[in-house]
């Protein structure tokens, strides 16, 4: 399905990812080249000067607002673009991704990753995704991980570590799921501790 937005004309999406504050994370955007560069050109524009703070994902039923989209720190936003074959059923197309630059690359610094999956193809392929999340929790890791902790750890931690973003205020929109991956603080303490007991083998 494609969503059109209320603040520029000939722009559709389908699929919008938003951070658990509500801010543009994600941003699958069809249009003609230059609606797509007026859209990207505002996102960093100041209000004064034409810019836009937020968009609205419309019903493209009814055309009823489903969702608003903070735009955030402009700053942090990239893109990537790829045109549609010529032949195909809409004519000369764009497809561009808009994207907050963190979705790229697991941060140590904050502890934090992005797991971003094809609600068609990926959500339901369980051993897929729990594979994908803990190779974010490795890479996240302030300490050494065995392979053969990840279903113990998992179970005892990932309510706290994994947050589906479907089950919040700011549900992603579109055929995009996503999954927040963060480290709670006393993570190192919380795999020690297991370590001590027993629970997690050395071996």
């Amino acid at each position: 399905m494609l969503y059109p937005i209320k603040e520029l004309q000939d722009i559709f999406i389908d699929a919008c990812v938003r951070a658990p504050d509500g801010e543009l994370a994600f941003l699958s955007v069809f249009g003609r080249d230059g609606a797509v560069q007026q859209l990207y050109a505002s996102l960093h524009l100041g209000v004064q000067e034409g810019g836009i703070r937020q968009i609205t994902l419309l019903d493209p039923d009814n055309s009823q607002p489903i969702a608003t989209v903070s735009i955030g720190d402009p700053r942090q936003l990239d893109k990537y673009s790829g045109r549609l074959p010529k032949d195909n059923l809409f004519g000369n197309l764009v497809h561009t991704w808009i994207f907050d630059e963190s979705l790229l690359t697991p941060s140590k610094a904050t502890g934090s990753a992005w797991l971003l999956v094809d609600r068609e193809t990926q959500t339901h392929n369980e051993a897929s995704l729990e594979a994908r999340v803990w190779s974010l929790i490795e890479q996240l890791s302030p300490i050494p991980l065995l392979p053969h902790w990840r279903s113990l750890v998992l179970a005892s931690l990932g309510a706290q570590m994994v947050s589906r973003l479907d089950q919040t205020p700011y549900s992603p929109v579109g055929r995009i799921h996503a999954f927040r991956i963060a480290l709670p603080g006393s993570f190192t303490e919380a795999i020690s501790s297991l370590v001590r007991s027993g629970a997690l083998a050395i071996d």
